[in-house]
């Protein structure tokens, strides 16, 4: 049975990839530090407001070298999200995916939900919820991945629901693409609350409420 853990700062840690050898003169881009950067950058602002310029200060960067590593600020931010919304649907994938049951679930994603990042030393809220937000403000690439993810996370929603209705476990009548829906955004509204400063026990018991009729 899923037990619920803490998180811990080394899992928003881009994992380091390592490149097979090239030809040639050797990149001096540390891909994954910049990504790792970058992440924490938007993560901690307003994804928008975040300048290259910013991100290759902190990474020891140059701009020529992140602009032939990704192409454009775009493909940045579509790496960062993408790399960002793998780890948040390994821990996602990690309550919803387990056998416990459904009420132990959602219990477990309340708690995933409220965790005290000030101990982590990351920042509050969601870079994934926040970009989407913002959806209408970045480039194509960008605007794609936020979409990609999105319809990921529903449907990593809907096979929980659909599992729980054939186990007897998920009692109402919803439809579990409705109910898909609302749990996505709880948890984005939580995030929100979050990142405004509500604090994580009052966002708990909001949760709690919201998901009751759901039990």
């Amino acid at each position: 049975m899923y037990q619920s853990r803490p998180l811990n700062t080394i899992e928003y840690v881009i994992p380091v990839k390592k490149d097979p050898p090239t030809r040639g003169r050797p990149k001096t881009l540390e891909r994954d530090h910049v990504l790792q950067t970058a992440l924490m950058c938007y993560w901690a602002n307003s994804p928008t407001d975040v300048p290259i310029s910013e991100i290759c200060d902190k990474a020891g960067a140059s701009k020529p070298g992140l602009y032939r590593e990704f192409g454009s600020d775009d493909g940045l931010k579509e790496a960062v999200l993408g790399a960002y919304g793998e780890m948040i649907s390994m821990r996602r994938h990690e309550i919803l995916g387990s056998d416990q049951p459904f009420d132990k679930a959602i219990d477990a994603l309340i708690d995933q939900t409220v965790q005290d990042r000030r101990t982590l030393e990351v920042p509050d809220g969601c870079l994934l919820f926040a970009m989407r937000a913002r959806r209408d403000e970045f480039g194509p690439l960008t605007r794609q991945k936020i979409d990609q993810l999105r319809t990921d996370s529903l449907k990593q929603y809907q096979q929980w629901i659909d599992r729980a209705k054939s186990n007897g476990q998920f009692k109402t009548d919803i439809p579990t693409d409705v109910a898909a829906l609302y749990f996505d955004a709880q948890i984005g509204s939580a995030m929100r609350l979050q990142k405004e400063g509500v604090s994580n026990e009052l966002i708990g018991e909001v949760l709690r409420t919201a998901f009751l009729a759901l039990r």
